[in-house]
C-alpha cells in the first residue's frame, strides 16, 4: 500500500514540475515578429523603422493561396538610435520578436554619421542576430519597407529579404551579411560596401498600371566607418571581376565591326600581389576566368580567337577604369590597401596617414585576365558562319 501511494506521490510531483515549467510558455499568436529594420537621420534626430510581416499570410502563400500583402511600418523619433528604437514599444500591442529580422536598411544619411553605434546597439540584445542582410538607400525608409514581391506575395520575397537568388543569376553588387560587413569594418584599411536599394517605378506593370519594385542600383563604400560614398552599378561594373563572391555576370564584347557579343562569365578567381617597387607601393593583379557566349546582337562571323582577346581587353578596360574612379574619390575600390597591410605591415603603418590614400595613378602595375572560354565542340581557331546554323 505504502509502495502505491509512494508512486502516486512521485508521479503528482513531476506533473506539478512540468506544469511550472511551463508557466512562462508565451503562446505564438501572441507576439508580433519584426522581419526588417530601418534607419534614417534627418534634422539632427534619428528615425527607426520596424518592419512587421503577417507570418500567417506566408504560410498560406506557400500552401497555394493568398490575400493582399498584409505588412506593417513603424516610425519613431528620438535624440539617439538607441531612443528611438525604445519608442516602438510605445505603441506595440504584444511582444516584440527580434529573432526574425533578416535585413537592416540604412539611409545614405544615417551612414554618414557612422554605422558602428548602431551596431553596437542592435547586437546587444539577445534576441537579435548578425545574419541579416545590410543594404543602404537614399530612397524614403518607409516606402522601401513597404514593397512588395509578385503575385501579392509579402516583402519577404524581395531582394530586401533574399537577395541571393537574383544574384545567382546576375552578379552585380554581391549582397552582405551583419556578420561579414562587422568583420570586414574593423579590417585595417579594408573598403567594404553595402548594397543599396531603390525603387523602380516603371520596368513592372500589374494589369495595365505601373508596379514598382525593389532593385539593386550601386552601392555605398566604407572603410573602418568612415563613410565614402554612394557608386551606380555602372560606374562599378570593374568591382564584378574582382569579388571571389560573383557567380555568373554578362559581358557585352563588340568586335572591330562594332557586332556586339553576349558571353557569361561565371566564378572569376581574383589575386592581388602586392610587392614594392623603387620604395613605394606596386601591385599586380591577376584574374582566372571562364565563360561561354550566350548571344550575339548581329548575325556574322564568330572568331574565337579575335572575341577572346577582346573579352580580356574589356575586362581590363574595366578593372581600370574603376581603380582610377577611386583614385579620383580617395576610395579603394581594389583592396589594394589592405593587400598590402597582410603582405608589408611594418611599411603600411609608415604610409597609412589621416585616412588618406597611399596608392597613386602608378601604383598598379599590371592586370592579367585569365580567360577559359567554353565551346561547344571544336571551334577554337575556327570561323563559324552563324547564317548556317538551324
Amino acid at each position: 500500500m505504502i509502495g502505491t501511494l509512494g508512486k502516486r506521490s512521485v508521479i503528482l510531483l513531476v506533473s506539478v514540475f512540468l506544469l511550472a515549467g511551463c508557466s512562462d510558455i508565451k503562446e505564438l499568436q501572441n507576439a508580433n515578429y519584426a522581419t526588417a529594420i530601418g534607419v534614417d537621420f534627418k534634422d539632427g534626430k534619428y528615425e527607426s523603422y520596424i518592419q512587421m510581416v503577417n507570418l500567417d499570410q506566408v504560410a498560406t502563400t506557400e500552401g497555394g493561396s493568398a490575400g493582399e500583402s498584409q505588412m506593417l511600418v513603424s516610425k519613431a523619433v528620438a535624440n539617439t538610435f538607441e531612443e528611438a528604437f525604445f519608442e516602438v514599444y510605445r505603441t506595440a500591442q504584444e511582444r516584440i520578436i527580434w529573432a526574425h529580422v533578416t535585413s537592416i536598411v540604412l539611409s545614405d544619411s544615417a551612414l554618414d554619421q557612422g554605422f558602428q553605434h548602431i551596431f553596437d546597439a542592435l547586437t546587444r540584445y539577445y534576441e537579435f542576430r548578425l545574419t541579416p542582410w545590410v543594404f543602404g538607400t537614399s530612397e524614403s525608409i518607409e516606402e522601401v519597407l513597404s514593397q512588395t514581391g509578385f503575385f501579392a506575395k509579402t516583402s519577404l520575397d524581395t531582394v530586401m529579404h533574399n537577395p541571393m537568388r537574383s544574384y545567382e543569376q546576375s552578379s552585380k553588387v554581391r549582397p552582405i551579411k551583419l556578420q561579414r560587413l562587422a568583420r570586414e569594418m574593423f579590417e585595417p584599411s579594408q573598403t567594404t560596401f553595402i548594397p543599396s536599394l531603390s525603387i523602380d517605378r516603371t520596368q513592372w506593370e500589374k494589369n495595365g498600371e505601373d508596379e514598382p519594385k525593389l532593385e539593386i542600383n550601386g552601392a555605398f563604400f566604407i572603410q573602418n566607418d568612415h563613410f565614402k560614398g554612394f557608386f551606380t552599378t555602372d560606374q562599378l561594373e570593374g568591382l564584378r571581376w574582382l569579388i571571389p563572391d560573383t557567380q555568373r555576370a554578362s559581358l557585352v564584347v563588340p568586335d572591330e565591326d562594332n557586332t556586339e557579343y553576349v558571353m557569361v562569365i561565371k566564378d572569376p578567381v581574383p589575386r592581388t600581389n602586392p610587392g614594392i617597387k623603387e620604395g613605394k607601393p606596386s601591385f599586380d593583379i591577376v584574374v582566372s576566368m571562364r565563360g561561354y557566349f550566350t548571344n550575339r546582337n548581329e548575325n556574322h562571323h564568330l572568331v574565337i580567337p579575335q572575341i577572346h582577346k577582346q573579352s580580356i581587353k574589356e575586362v581590363e578596360d574595366e578593372i581600370l577604369a574603376l581603380y582610377q574612379l577611386g583614385i579620383e574619390n580617395n576610395v579603394d575600390f581594389l583592396n589594394l590597401e589592405h593587400q598590402f597591410f597582410r603582405k608589408h605591415p611594418k611599411e603600411w603603418l609608415t604610409l597609412k596617414k589621416d585616412g588618406q590614400l597611399f596608392i597613386d595613378e602608378d601604383s598598379l602595375n599590371e592586370i592579367t585576365i585569365h580567360l577559359n572560354i567554353k565551346h561547344t565542340g571544336a571551334i577554337l581557331n575556327k570561323s563559324l558562319d552563324m547564317k548556317n546554323i538551324k
